[in-house]
């Protein structure tokens, strides 16, 4: 956050009344401590941000997420996307451990949330990534390998597909053992054809926010509430069963 010229900018604010797309990204700084909501206005606190960070980081909020709101397009460049992933890493590694042990794994979307090797990690499967942005499969596979925290099998199987889980044939893989939706629109009908159980990830608080404006400012669809039969919750993390 501290990376972004334009979050610097609103942090020399002491008080300021929104509309609803400035709104969005006030209602993360209020999450972070910078901010408290008092009516229409939110006024800033004493907390002091961080010394910034990678500037790559910033352009998560300054290239994609800002023209968003703006009414203006974005092309996220190969490193912003990573970076972007990268920020929910530690959330990743947390809910792929609740998942259990399965031997197929359909990740119906890579974006925003950038699951892959830390589902084969804490569940042991070989894992197949759908995403519809080309960029993924040609840019991302060998940062995502080297970066993993845990030990995997060296008989660890990645494949890209690169579209929309309606494109893809049911019968290419077999039955999947779970299929994870995070953070975006999925036809979850479609996932129950394709898996044996379908879990919808959503991540909350801060990050839960920040997720949904990288999903909104991505076009990647509706991403839903933490509702109905919950697999697992806590105040960072919620799994939604949805077989």
């Amino acid at each position: 956050m501290a990376g972004s010229r334009y979050l610097r900018l609103l942090l020399k604010q002491d008080e300021v009344r929104v509309d609803d797309a400035l709104g969005k990204l006030y209602h993360l700084l209020a999450e972070l401590g910078y901010f408290v909501k008092r009516g229409d206005k939110y006024r800033r606190t004493n907390k002091v941000p961080p010394p910034i960070p990678s500037r790559v980081l910033g352009a998560i909020f300054d290239d994609v997420i800002v023209p968003h709101l703006l009414g203006e397009g974005a092309r996220p460049s190969y490193e912003t996307l990573f970076a972007a992933t990268a920020i929910f890493q530690g959330l990743r590694a947390k809910a792929a451990v609740k998942l259990g042990k399965m031997p197929l794994v359909l990740v119906a979307g890579w974006l925003p949330c950038g699951f892959s090797t830390e589902v084969a990690a804490a569940t042991g499967a070989d894992i197949v990534i759908l995403d519809e942005n080309w960029e993924v499969r040609v840019s991302i596979l060998p940062l995502e390998l080297e970066r993993v925290l845990e030990p995997v099998s060296p008989s660890l199987f990645i494949a890209f597909e690169v579209g929309r889980l309606e494109d893809l044939a049911l019968d290419k893989y077999g039955k999947f053992s779970a299929a994870i939706i995070c953070h975006r629109g999925v036809d979850a009908k479609r996932a129950r054809e394709v898996a044996e159980k379908v879990y919808k990830v959503r991540f909350l608080g801060a990050m839960g926010l920040f997720a949904d404006l990288l999903a909104e400012a991505l076009g990647l669809g509706q991403v839903g509430e933490c509702a109905g039969k919950i697999y697992y919750k806590d105040a960072d993390l919620c799994i939604v069963d949805a077989t």
